[in-house]
């Protein structure tokens, strides 16, 4: 508890507590429009509920209760009425730690602190401030009083010579006693405070019964409303289990509906098939129909034939056959996966080495897989028929017009120039066998993994982030929040320089960057920072080198790699050769390298 905002020991909240106890209990009904009555009733025998809820409130509160602090200042006896209120601030503050000792600290500073007094209750917290909290013993109480009563001597015997040297007062002549109309008029007060005191009492306690009436009649009206509570929630529990009723029997008839509803499906559609089927019957005779002739058995003889002569489409027939094997056991390892019960821990393993063996042995035949487009699966017929490079260079020129337009999936894309750069080695290995002569300007389309084999001079340029974007499906897993980041830049600059490893070669991998600067990783491969603000700062820096080196040299051949339409078209005008960047990873085999 704090008084003036100042902490006050646990042994005077003790004291106050003991001045509580001896409060006169009217003086506490007189206070019972207030709440230390807690709701009881303001009668006498629950005075001591109110003296307990005070005393809590002491021990519990942190400011010292107003009302709690009027009472304790009414009580008609004890220290502060009868010490501290006679004494003046000059002898207290003369004799305050004698006064405490001699009537007991806790109790006098209690009575100190109910002062209306600043300077008292300074006094008190100051003393406070320096008190350990314990009971003066008797000796201090004996040394206490010798030096009350020095310090109060000259002011005792000063009164003592007052009192001898005042003359008595004079009988009156008519022998009436000094102060006897005075006696008279008092008494008169006192008995007309009394019958004020009595009609007082008389109305406070048609007061109270007033109000105890009124108290009675809200826990009446309390007592009607929780009864209709109670009779509102036992409806509400009734009203609760028909709703339950009611959405059992709706869910059961709602799965009686939905049966007939199943019911009339099947009958309507049992109908309607029986139309679907004549079409049926009618290939099923003419399969048999068709089985009587003898068409079938020379198409086989046929086929065999071309078979025996040609050794290309019998390795064709027998390779599709195995692949169609090798599917069909797939399908079942599959089906076992997803029925059986007790899965043994090797079905997993072998369908993933059936479905690899399938990959590789399709990739072998050149058959277009499900998932590529009729366009893609024309081109890729394009491409196996092409008879010279000039035919596959028509075929690449498509591809890579198609690719700007977007009109084929990466992995068509990528299907596609492999195809075509394998294409191209077949062509390359022909004009060698044969002794062919070609013109240079197909060879130049596809220089470049031959180039790289020969040890053939070159120039190759590469736009690096759009090259990282578009190779996503290689070097995605390097990507930071979908985007290339340092990591990404490293491992693409450092496959570069595993692939290009041989003189002749000269590879300039471009970025975006604040700072320009030139980073070599080999003799073939050089990493080069545009440095500079805005955008297509790499796009400059690769046209501004791409001129000057075409300048420089017309016998070295110049190539750029990049999916940028623009940058592709001002490139090209100026001699250099574009390669998408699908193509350079189907001909480098990136993804592997």
């Amino acid at each position: 508890m704090e008084i003036d905002d100042q902490p006050v020991p646990d042994a005077i909240v003790d004291a106050f507590c003991r001045l509580v106890d001896k409060l006169d209990p009217q003086l506490i009904l007189a206070q019972g429009n207030s709440r230390i009555f807690q709701g009881h009733r303001v009668i006498p025998k629950n005075v001591p509920v109110a003296q307990k809820h005070i005393k809590s409130s002491l021990k519990t509160s942190r400011q010292f209760d107003p009302v709690t602090r009027t009472l304790l200042q009414l009580q008609g006896d004890g220290l502060l009425k009868g010490i501290v209120a006679v004494l003046s601030e000059a002898a207290l503050e003369g004799s305050f730690l004698d006064l405490a000792i001699y009537f007991g600290e806790a109790d006098f500073l209690a009575a100190s602190l109910l002062d209306d007094r600043e300077v008292v209750r300074k006094l008190a917290h100051d003393f406070i401030a320096d008190w350990d909290g314990l009971v003066s013993d008797d000796v201090r109480r004996e040394k206490a009083a010798a030096d009350i009563g020095s310090s109060f001597a000259p002011f005792l015997s000063k009164m003592k010579g007052l009192l001898e040297n005042a003359a008595l007062p004079a009988l009156r002549a008519d022998g009436e006693e000094p102060g006897r109309a005075e006696k008279v008029k008092l008494e008169r007060a006192l008995e007309t405070s009394k019958a004020d005191l009595a009609r007082l009492n008389q109305r406070y306690a048609r007061d109270q019964k007033e109000l105890q009436d009124k108290v009675e009649q809200k826990q009446q009206e309390i007592n009607r409303h929780r009864a209709d509570l109670i009779t509102a929630q036992n409806e509400t529990k009734s009203r609760d289990a028909i709703v339950a009723d009611i959405q059992k029997r709706l869910m059961a008839l709602q799965a009686t509906l939905q049966d007939r509803i199943d019911e009339g499906v099947s009958k309507t559609l049992a109908d309607r098939l029986r139309h679907w089927l004549e079409p049926v019957r009618n290939v099923e005779d003419a399969l048999v129909q068709a089985q009587r002739t003898d068409l079938l058995v020379r198409a086989t003889a046929i086929l065999e034939k071309q078979r025996s002569l040609d050794r290309y489409y019998g390795n064709r027939v027998e390779l599709t056959k195995m692949i169609e094997q090798r599917r069909q056991v797939l399908a079942d390892v599959r089906r076992a996966q997803t029925e059986a019960l007790n899965l043994t821990p090797e079905l997993p393993s072998i369908a993933t080495e059936l479905e690899r063996e399938i990959c590789d042995l399709v990739g072998r035949l050149g058959q277009p897989d499900e998932l590529v487009t009729p366009t893609a699966t024309g081109l890729l017929a394009r491409i196996n028929e092409a008879q010279s490079l000039d035919d596959l260079s028509d075929v690449r020129q498509f591809i890579h017009q198609a690719a700007s337009y977007e009109l084929l999936k990466p992995e068509e894309l990528s299907r596609l120039y492999h195809a075509t750069d394998d294409k191209a080695g077949l062509l390359y290995d022909k004009l060698e066998i044969f002794g062919k002569d070609e013109s240079a300007h197909p060879q130049k389309r596809f220089f470049l993994r031959h180039a790289i084999a020969h040890g053939e001079p070159f120039t190759l340029f590469i736009d690096g982030h759009n090259v990282l974007y578009t190779l996503k499906n290689i070097f995605g897993r390097h990507f930071v929040d979908n985007h290339p980041g340092s990591k990404a830049r490293i491992e693409f600059a450092n496959c570069l320089t595993r692939i290009f490893n041989k003189p002749g070669s000269e590879v300039a991998l471009y970025f975006d960057g604040s700072d320009p600067r030139v980073q070599s990783l080999s003799e073939q491969v050089r990493v080069i920072y545009s440095g500079g603000t805005g955008e297509h700062r790499a796009d400059e820096a690769i046209l501004k080198h791409l001129s000057h080196s075409i300048q420089s040299s017309q016998s070295t051949s110049f190539c750029l790699v990049t999916k940028d339409a623009d940058l592709a078209r001002q490139a090209s005008a100026m001699g250099a050769t574009i390669i998408h960047p699908e193509e350079f990873a189907a001909s480098l085999d990136i993804a592997n390298a």
